[in-house]
């Protein structure tokens, strides 16, 4: 029994033995641990926070390759402050800028806190041309976000880019960025026709110029006066504005869209059909000094159409101005006596050329005439009765006696407005006067002729009556 007590005993302190001797070795691996994580801590830490420690074997004083403090971030990406080269960098977004577009300047790698100016220049030493554009101010990492209306106005320069520069007030830090212009970039453009003749209306719309600036628009051309001006919208566009077809060759021709500012263009193919004016005149007939009138559709809105006379050269006797349907209404002009028979007049429009012609005809006057008294004897006395010939014009009397003679003037009168006379003229048969005189009144303006035969009673013998001196045509009765 005793013996058995004395192994169990042995047995349990050996056990013991190697339950302390397991945790003095689990004891020294900690430790072991513990030490190495110090001595890291030590080389790596303290030194970035200026304490130096020989541990390692590194020097204990003098120069050291390590940063004393952590380099500022100088970027944003996706919310997180990146460490960049503390370089400062300026950029611009959009790099491509047109004249008062929005354009935001981005700075990186300044100051916290700082002024920085904004400027934009062209050219370089004493050539250069600057013009301020504002100022930003840094923000706790040195960094400026600022928005700016790009200047429609400002250096100019032969090329097509601009330097915009940052610099920090008080420093030396600056950086640069260029913009790019946008000049001569390509508009965007929509008709809602391509086919239709000069003053016909359609509807454009046009894209991809800079914000409220005036567009010129051109038909067939690309300078001069424009055929209209349109104005964008804040976008830069201009939606299903109404215009009218310009003035061009007949045929395939362009529609030139240019911003004044951006100088963007645009440009459109269109097909130009050819004008067919018409016109209308009244009367027809008509006699000299009297009115025809006429009017016209299908020139041009707002052109001068230009009439001649059996010519579509020389001077026009009338220009007549259209109206915004191409059409025009006039009362014509009074028809000269040099007219004579058919006429033709052209009607050709100024800037288009559209031309057409109508006719007319001017007719004849032909009066009529009577005297007093239809027949008589030598020593009558007669007057002449007359209608139909031109206003207020002179009329020449010639008397024939006998058949086959040559008239001579024997009198003259004056017609009223309407072209007639009553108890005009005087006359006296003479003893020699046959059985007849004819007598024959001409119109010296209207060139209109009538005649009228006086039949003289047979006076069975010699009848003394005194000749008449020959007649003195008076000046005023000339014409």
């Amino acid at each position: 029994m005793a013996n058995a007590v004395r192994t169990r005993s042995a047995q349990s302190a050996a056990e013991g033995v190697r339950v302390r001797a397991r945790q003095n070795w689990k004891r020294l691996v900690i430790l072991a641990i513990a030490l190495f994580v110090v001595v890291n801590l030590a080389r790596s830490v303290l030194p970035t926070m200026g304490i130096r420690t020989p541990i390692g074997g590194g020097p204990s004083s003098g120069a050291t390759t390590e940063a004393k403090t952590t380099p500022p971030a100088t970027a944003e990406v996706n919310g997180v402050k990146v460490l960049g080269s503390g370089a400062p960098i300026v950029t611009l977004d959009p790099g491509i800028v047109r004249p008062d577009s929005p354009v935001t300047i981005v700075g990186t790698g300044f100051d916290p806190g700082a002024k920085i100016d904004l400027v934009m220049s062209t050219g370089s030493g004493k050539k250069a041309k600057t013009m301020a554009l504002g100022t930003a101010t840094g923000d706790k990492y040195g960094s400026f976000y600022t928005a700016i209306k790009f200047p429609s106005q400002g250096p100019t320069a032969d090329t097509s880019t601009r330097d915009i520069t940052a610099q920090q007030r008080g420093g030396k830090k600056v950086a640069k960025a260029q913009a790019q212009l946008a000049a001569g970039a390509a508009g965007v453009a929509k008709l809602s026709a391509v086919v239709g003749k000069p003053g016909d209306t359609v509807t454009l719309s046009v894209s991809g110029f800079s914000p409220g600036e005036d567009l010129a628009v051109y038909w067939g051309r690309i300078n001069g006066t424009p055929n209209e001006v349109l104005k964008t919208d804040s976008s830069g566009a201009v939606s299903k504005v109404p215009i009218k077809v310009g003035i061009s060759a007949v045929g395939t021709t362009s529609l030139v869209i240019v911003g004044q500012k951006s100088g963007a263009a645009a440009s459109l193919p269109f097909q130009v059909l050819k004008l067919y004016p018409s016109i209308a005149l009244k009367p027809y007939a008509v006699k000299a000094m009297n009115p025809v009138g006429f009017t016209g559709k299908g020139f041009v809105p707002g052109e001068r159409v230009l009439v001649r006379l059996n010519s579509a050269g020389g001077a026009p006797v009338l220009a007549l101005q259209t109206d915004q349907a191409g059409s025009f209404r006039s009362g014509g002009f009074i028809i000269p006596y040099q007219l004579k028979g058919a006429q033709r007049l052209v009607f050709t429009g100024e800037l288009s050329g559209a031309t057409t012609t109508s006719s007319f005809t001017v007719l004849p006057y032909m009066p009529m005439v009577r005297t007093s008294t239809y027949g008589g004897s030598p020593g009558t006395s007669i007057s002449f009765y007359g209608s139909g010939f031109g206003a207020s014009e002179a009329v020449h009397i010639y008397a024939a006696k006998g058949k086959g003679a040559k008239g001579q003037l024997v009198g003259a009168f004056r017609t009223d407005a309407t072209g007639t006379a009553r108890a005009a003229g005087r006359y006296t048969i003479p003893g020699d006067a046959g059985d007849s005189v004819l007598f024959t009144l001409v119109g010296q303006r209207s060139g209109g002729t009538a005649t009228i035969t006086f039949k003289v009673d047979n006076s069975a013998g010699p009848v003394d009556v005194a000749p008449q001196p020959p007649y003195t045509l008076p000046p005023d009765l000339q014409n």
